[in-house]
């Protein structure tokens, strides 16, 4: 996951039960990107942006926000996201 980075996204999963919300997820967003995360109800985007903040646990795949696992958030990391 490089140092130009800011989101690095790699086979992301979370499922509800049954219900599948996101699905090997693959996203790389550089510094100073705009991006935004666009579909229907149900498509995984809330799920998605809150496994990125670190308040959603995932079921699998990894992710990187700011050089960081959201899964576990340092002090300084939280002041950073916004």
């Amino acid at each position: 996951m490089g140092n130009d980075l800011a989101v690095s996204v790699k086979g992301l999963r979370k499922a509800y039960g049954r219900t599948v919300a996101v699905d090997g997820l693959d996203l790389d967003v550089r510094r100073g990107e705009v991006f935004a995360l666009l579909g229907p109800n149900g498509a995984g985007k809330t799920t998605t942006v809150e496994i990125l903040e670190g308040y959603r646990k995932r079921d699998g795949g990894e992710v990187s926000v700011l050089g960081l696992d959201p899964a576990a958030p340092t002090a300084e990391w939280r002041t950073r996201v916004g």
